[in-house]
């Protein structure tokens, strides 16, 4: 005899009459259980079944209807709490991506300035939710179990080549801070941007600490307890020592954000941290722009030249030319990626910037005088991605955030200019004096970079998420098909 043996569960919840019975799919979801056998694999949220199922594996038609009926039946949208919001680049990608935000918590005056004045606009939230304050000192009991995605920019400083890389004993480290709320809150997800320099040789060690301990938030240093002790400890620590909602799985990517259509070269390390009972695995972002498609649109078809309106001009590095011959040869596959946007892409369209003490027309594009270009800074090339963008603790110095023009001179770039370049809208405000905005955008995560991590973490919560809202539903409707199924069988 051919029997099924799932172990059946669901919620005792009734359906109202006319909702859904054995015979109706769920907007086309039919599940015919006919074809299931005991390697079949089912959503966990919708029926739990024998061992050999792996809880993990939610098929991808599933998900799609989930995510198709949530679109229509108004599912809550995913919430998000974020630790060092600075201007709010972060924090702007994670909405676009559609979180809805608990709190945006900034300690500097006019970052968390910046913040309250967007709300309005493009956050499309209530002021209240940004909060004043230093990360360490808050609350954060009222938003435990409720937080979906928790994301942070600690300050880099620590671990830049111009922060005088003392790391973990730099007292702006903010990292314990973070790896504490990570504990607190137990967020279904974590998203985490720094500076490359956290993966130098320098700061390994305590790169991998990092990575140990939001693998087990719960397993906290003791008191008094220095992070190298600590992170021995965690060494010694097995998954069977916490539950599985009690620990995450890591994965940490570099990424030049010009390789993701973002007009400026700017190497961050990203963490990306999934709840380990949601069964979701690590994910990479694979880049979709590249130098060379940039290269070909310029040098074989012309078409960059074209869309701007002018007639080629020089190479911006020497090693194009090599690049270009090769290109023509046919050496370089362009592989499917976008050409690299260069700066001439993100602003050409802007107005003409004013000088400081006239009359202002577009908000945040005055001309700030003073760049001359020196050694090592000599300002960025308008036909290829800006050089990083830098804060400076009193403005800027020199050849940097500086554009150098056709003629060899330099100017500085103005806000609005900058903004474009971190991919910020036009609509967004930046509160301060010139060397405080200068400050707040060196140090923001560009937006569309964040959207792309905030939208792929998005959409794998959403998968679980739909599919576990949806067990009152389907639940049901899986036991009486099961059933029926295993009466049709050969045997009964």
């Amino acid at each position: 005899m051919n029997e099924l043996a799932y172990d059946v569960s669901c919620h005792d919840d009734v359906m109202d009459e006319g909702e859904l019975d054995a015979n109706t799919p769920f907007d086309g979801l039919d599940l015919d259980v006919r074809s299931l056998t005991s390697t079949t694999r089912v959503p966990r949220a919708v029926v739990a079944v024998s061992s050999e199922v792996q809880a993990s594996a939610v098929p991808d038609e599933i998900i799609d209807v989930a995510r198709d009926a949530a679109d229509r039946t108004g599912f809550p949208r995913l919430t998000c709490l974020e630790l060092f919001a600075g201007p709010g680049g972060l924090a702007l990608g994670t909405h676009k991506a559609g979180f809805r935000h608990l709190a945006l918590i900034e300690f500097e005056a006019t970052a968390a300035a910046t913040l309250r004045a967007n709300c309005s606009g493009p956050l499309e939230m209530d002021p209240g939710v940004v909060r004043h304050k230093d990360a360490r000192v808050v609350d954060y009991t009222p938003f435990a179990g409720v937080v979906d995605l928790l994301t942070a920019g600690p300050p880099c400083q620590p671990f830049s080549a111009g922060g005088h890389g003392r790391g973990a004993d730099d007292e702006r480290n903010m990292f314990p801070a973070l790896l504490d709320v990570v504990g607190t809150l137990r967020p279904r997800a974590v998203l985490v941007e720094n500076v490359r320099g956290l993966t130098r040789d320098k700061f390994r060690e305590y790169f991998e600490y990092i990575q140990a301990r939001l693998r087990f938030p719960f397993h906290r240093p003791g008191r008094g307890e220095d992070w190298r002790a600590h992170y021995r400890r965690l060494l010694t620590v097995r998954d069977t020592e916490f539950a599985d909602d009690e620990q995450y799985v890591v994965k940490t990517q570099l990424v030049d954000a010009a390789d993701y259509g973002v007009p400026q070269h700017r190497h961050r390390v990203f963490i990306v941290a999934l709840r380990r009972d949601l069964g979701l695995e690590p994910f990479y972002l694979p880049p979709t722009h590249n130098r060379h498609a940039l290269l070909y649109d310029q040098w074989i078809t012309g078409v960059y030249w074209k869309r701007h309106k002018l007639a080629p001009l020089s190479y911006v590095d020497p090693s194009d030319a090599r690049i270009v011959r090769e290109l023509r040869g046919g050496l370089f596959p362009l592989e499917g990626r976008s050409p690299w946007h260069t700066v001439r892409d993100a602003i050409s369209n802007l107005p003409e910037s004013v000088a400081r003490g006239q009359q202002k027309g577009m908000a945040n594009h005055v001309q700030h005088p003073g760049a001359r270009a020196y050694k090592g800074h000599t300002g960025s090339a308008l036909d290829a991605p800006a050089k990083a963008l830098k804060s400076g603790g009193h403005g800027t110095p020199g050849g940097e955030n500086a554009i150098r023009q056709a003629d060899g001179t330099i100017r500085y770039v103005t806000i609005r200019e900058a903004a474009r370049l971190q991919t910020f809208p036009d609509s967004w405000r930046f509160s301060g004096v010139w060397g405080a905005c200068i400050k707040q955008l060196g140090n923001a995560v560009p937006v569309d970079l964040a959207h792309l991590f905030a939208k792929a973490i998005h959409d794998r919560l959403t998968s679980v998420t739909h599919v576990a809202v949806l067990n009152d539903r389907l639940a049901p409707v899986v036991i009486q098909k099961t059933e029926a199924a295993a009466m049709s069988l050969p045997g009964h």
